[in-house]
């Protein structure tokens, strides 16, 4: 269950949210706040971070999940943005999804059902980059 059969609806989705990443969460907010785009990227995770200490305070599990899955992926992708060139943020972007696309597919094409599928997925992504 990598993505539970993950598909085009989720990758354009994905992108839209990233997109929205980069052109609002990092640039928007950064000139709005006179910051370079890595003063940006240090002030989310920051901030991010801060949010993680409070979470474990959320009552309702589920929303507690969400929120800390949001904002985990959301910190993933910074980081990503901090060592790559903002410039080229759209081929990044769908770099990322070929990431999940890819995990997906060797999962139900070949790991699903394996004793040790979760191990042998782990370290076919540990050899894709981003």
């Amino acid at each position: 269950m990598p993505l539970c059969g993950f598909n085009e609806k989720m990758l354009k989705g994905l992108a839209e949210f990233n997109e929205g990443l980069v052109e609002y969460g990092l640039q928007h907010r950064s000139k709005l706040n006179g910051e370079t785009i890595d003063q940006a990227i240090k002030r989310e995770i920051s901030d991010m971070t801060r949010l993680f200490a409070e979470i474990n305070r959320i009552d309702d599990s589920s929303k507690r999940i969400l929120t800390e899955g949001i904002a985990k992926y959301a910190m993933g992708f910074y980081l990503i943005m901090r060592k790559s060139n903002i410039d080229n943020y759209k081929e990044i972007i769908e770099q990322i999804g070929q990431y999940f696309k890819s995990m997906d597919d060797k999962y139900y094409s070949e790991l699903e059902g394996n004793p040790d599928d979760m191990k042998e997925l782990v370290e076919y992504l540990n050899k894709i980059d981003i």
